[in-house]
């Protein structure tokens, strides 16, 4: 009688009169979700890998949620919950770890900024130029930045020179660049630079010209007198 499988007794007998419990398979999701968790830690690398541990945790979410809806379908809530800890973990070590990076590398009095937060909004012709630069040129704010001198005649003992985001940014790369994407450096004092094709740091008083954004054939508005570089 012992043998004999209960009601409601999920567990079936096996060839030696054993009770063995039904086959439930892994949740996909739960095992993919430990993967973008460890590959959290590349968040140290760039602000733009955040990516990975917002999957992450999509993905630990869902196989939680999945896994509570067919509990005699799907396990994994072990691991689903590992991914869950390991993308909020490594992903917050991450941004920390930029975090400080970044207050250490940008000089006492500058503010940091990006090419990208000196873009207008999209579809907005009316303003060109958005609130934040206006703000920087008038209260004479050095900024921190970080680009690519655009490649010119000069390669050494440069004083003035184009900033831009990207080294795709070239003659032969890309054509349309936005008047917005280009700042104009010019170094101060005995301060030159050589052409490299890796990203510089860059560091200076911002100054802004509205009326070359809305020039037809595109102006260059943004302007750095630039008095540090590394």
């Amino acid at each position: 009688m012992d043998n004999e499988p209960r009601p409601n007794d999920s567990r079936l007998p096996d060839s030696a009169g054993r009770k063995v419990a039904d086959y439930r398979s892994v949740c996909r999701l739960a095992v993919v979700s430990v993967a973008f968790g460890l590959l959290s830690i590349l968040t140290v690398f760039h602000w733009s890998l955040f990516t990975i541990p917002l999957i992450g945790v999509v993905l630990a979410w869902t196989a939680l949620v999945r896994i509570s809806e067919l509990p005699d379908e799907l396990i994994g809530r072990g691991l689903a919950w590992t991914g869950l800890g390991l993308s909020l973990a490594l992903g917050t070590l991450g941004g920390g770890g930029l975090a400080v990076a970044l207050m250490v590398e940008v000089p006492h009095g500058y503010r940091a900024i990006s090419i990208d937060d000196l873009q207008p909004e999209e579809g907005n012709k009316a303003e060109p130029i958005p609130e934040l630069a206006l703000d920087l040129d008038e209260k004479k704010q050095k900024v921190f930045i970080k680009g690519f001198i655009y490649p010119g005649p000069q390669n050494y003992g440069i004083k003035r020179f184009i900033l831009v985001p990207t080294l795709g940014h070239c003659n032969f790369c890309r054509k349309d660049l936005k008047s917005t994407e280009i700042i104009l450096v010019t170094l101060s004092g005995d301060l030159t630079t050589e052409y490299r094709a890796d990203r510089i740091s860059l560091g200076g008083k911002f100054q802004v010209n509205p009326n070359q954004a809305r020039l037809p054939s595109g102006g260059v508005p943004y302007r750095i007198m630039g008095d540090y570089l590394k």
